[in-house]
């Protein structure tokens, strides 16, 4: 005997737990009884039975036991089965250079690849499959083969560190894929049931790549491409030794790298041979035009297998469980206000277990109800509540690709996005639920969330905005109110901030012209002085020219004087001794010419004076020579 679902058997050690949960509700609801009504309380409760109660209590844990016993799908009876396979060749050529980590696509190129290729895998029945990576150079990772859980794990494994030699050489991609393709049809009847899923940018760095597409035609493989990217292009972050970001990537010049989506290559490419290319983002790899493609392919016999099937046993725990459930319905004589909620739930699970397990044949798995969207769901639910919130993000991208229309999966990858603070982003997921559903509940909580990711982005304008579009649709929410006056705070802080700027301005620039007056009336001052020191300069060089002037002509006069007395004295006749002697013992007697030399100095020192005094009073300086 075997379980397909074992989780659900480790559920089983905890029903001892509840029944000793049980026991002791029962022994504090006596107390509590005891302590209101006395020790008669027994006697005043209809329908006590201790006995009935224990069972009670017996059937309910039997009745959970058998449903957990059901849900983990026992089985047993093993008959073998000659299966022979039929498929066709698939090998998907992924690129892994460096450019694929360019985050123009979310959560990056390559991630949101192996989401889709993922998902791809999740749907692919009764093909082979193969995976070559390649960048710079191409290799084979995992040979052809069915087992999708080993090709899905290397497929996990993609990443650029795996190739040092970088680049995008898709011609040494299409030629390892043809080989790997040519191993697996040796033996085999000839067809076309053979396709090359290339997953790359199209930026092809190495060269020639259309006479390998070429080859691959001839030998009657089809080829796929599938584009990733924008055409827009993305930049590609590079990390240092410790994960920690450290930038974009930059060329030999030191230019920042711009990695663009080349679909005119791709174009090129797919019609080589008839068809069209895909792209991330706009076709899903899992939806049903790849398949459409891959099942013009044609199929061939692979080999013949004898497995072992087992018989699905559920129903016979299943059964149990319904009965021990229904007897407990019988056995109680009312309905007991202290375990009443306790039926009604286990039986709706054995009913919903029951219409699990009954959805499918015996020998099918029942868990295919759970479909791989709602899987993946819950497992990005799961990640998102332990905090992993970019796990959370891969899983909400795999179930994206699955479902697009589904406005909740938006919903869960812009909340994701929001606590990554990937703003912009996860407005665009909330814009994307909005126009995907007319739930007001979604639609209010898509707006709320919308608004708290503007808010996070500094647009408080907009958040605003969208958080009084929320609250119109539900105005209970508190967190939109509070979000809504955080907004409006915002705003006037920033219309304070631009005033207060303004102003800032306005005084810087009054202060600069009042700078430039002082400076204009300093220079002023500064030229008056000038001119006047200039002035006075030329006023004191006049002054020392008139009186060399004056010194020149008082000489040329003394001279003249000279010698007018020297022909005086030759001219006139000698005196006697006596009149000398006379003029000696009259000193006061002065000759006209002596009398006249001796009024023109005075008036030369009158002058002089009258023009030092004049200089004084300009606030000079005396330039006569004499102390006054």
């Amino acid at each position: 005997m075997r379980f397909a679902q074992e989780v659900w058997l480790y559920v089983i050690p905890l029903l001892p737990l509840l029944w000793l949960l049980l026991r002791s509700g029962d022994r504090r609801a006596r107390r509590r009884r005891t302590r209101l009504l006395g020790e008669q309380a027994p006697a005043h409760v209809e329908g006590d039975n201790r006995r009935l109660r224990s069972w009670d209590r017996f059937l309910l844990i039997g009745g959970i036991f058998w449903l957990l016993l059901a849900l983990a799908r026992p089985q047993w009876g093993a008959s073998e089965v000659t299966v022979t396979q039929r498929g066709s060749d698939v090998v998907v050529a992924l690129d892994i250079s460096n450019s694929m980590l360019a985050e123009d696509v979310v959560p990056n190129r390559m991630e949101r690849a192996k989401a889709e290729l993922g998902a791809f895998l999740d749907r692919l029945q009764d093909s082979r499959i193969g995976l070559v990576f390649f960048a710079g150079s191409a290799f084979v990772q995992c040979p052809l083969t069915l087992d999708y859980g080993t090709a899905q794990i290397f497929l996990n494994m993609a990443d650029p560190d795996m190739l040092s030699e970088q680049g995008t050489a898709i011609a040494s991609a299409l030629d390892a894929a043809r080989e790997l393709l040519a191993k697996g049809k040796e033996g085999g009847p000839s067809g076309s049931f053979q396709a090359v899923l290339l997953v790359t940018d199209g930026e092809d760095l190495e060269g020639d790549w259309e006479a390998s597409a070429q080859a691959c035609i001839d030998a009657g493989i089809r080829i796929i491409p599938v584009g990733v990217g924008d055409e827009a292009g993305g930049l590609i972050p590079v990390t240092d030794n410790q994960g920690r970001s450290a930038g974009f990537m930059k060329d030999a010049e030191g230019s920042v790298v711009l990695s663009r989506l080349d679909m005119a290559s791709l174009d090129r490419m797919a019609a080589l041979g008839g068809g069209s290319p895909f792209r991330i983002g706009v076709d899903g790899l899992a939806g049903d035009r790849l398949f459409v493609e891959l099942e013009r392919l044609g199929k061939r016999d692979f080999e013949d297998r004898r497995i072992s099937a087992y018989q699905e046993r559920y129903l016979i725990p299943l059964l149990l469980a319904f009965a021990s459930l229904g007897l407990r319905l019988v056995l109680r004589p009312r309905r007991r206000p202290d375990h009443g909620g306790a039926l009604p739930a286990a039986f709706l699970l054995a009913v919903a277990a029951g219409l699990a397990a009954g959805s499918g044949l015996p020998g099918t798995a029942a868990a295919g109800v759970v479909t791989p969207e709602s899987q993946a769901m819950a497992w990005g639910r799961d990640l998102y509540d332990q905090g992993d919130y970019q796990g959370a993000l891969t899983e909400f991208g795999s179930a994206l690709v699955l479902d697009p229309e589904d406005p909740l999966v938006s919903l869960a990858m812009g909340e994701t996005l929001h606590r990554l603070e990937q703003y912009q982003e996860a407005i665009r997921e909330f814009e994307r639920s909005l126009s995907l559903t007319e739930d007001p509940e979604l639609r209010a909580e898509a707006l709320y969330n919308a608004g708290t990711s503007l808010l996070g982005a500094g647009d408080p304008e907009a958040a605003a905005a969208k958080l009084r579009e929320s609250l119109a649709l539900d105005p209970e929410q508190t967190d939109a109110l509070f979000n809504l006056e955080l907004a409006l705070k915002m705003m006037q802080e920033q219309q304070q901030q631009q005033q207060d700027q303004g102003q800032d301005d306005q005084q810087q620039q009054e202060e600069q012209q009042e700078d430039q007056e002082q400076q204009n009336q300093d220079q002023g001052e500064q030229d008056r002085e000038d001119r006047q020191e200039q002035e006075q300069q030329q006023q004191e060089q006049q002054q020392q020219e008139q009186q060399q002037e004056q010194q020149q002509q008082e000489q040329q006069q003394e001279q003249q004087q000279e010698q007018q007395q020297e022909e005086q004295q030759q001219e006139s006749p000698p005196q006697d001794q006596d009149s000398e002697q006379e003029q000696e013992a009259d000193p006061e007697q002065l000759t006209k010419d002596q009398a006249m030399q001796i009024l023109n100095a005075l008036d030369r020192d009158e002058e002089e004076l009258k023009r030092s005094v004049q200089q004084r009073l300009k606030g000079g300086k005396p330039k006569s020579g004499k102390r006054w």
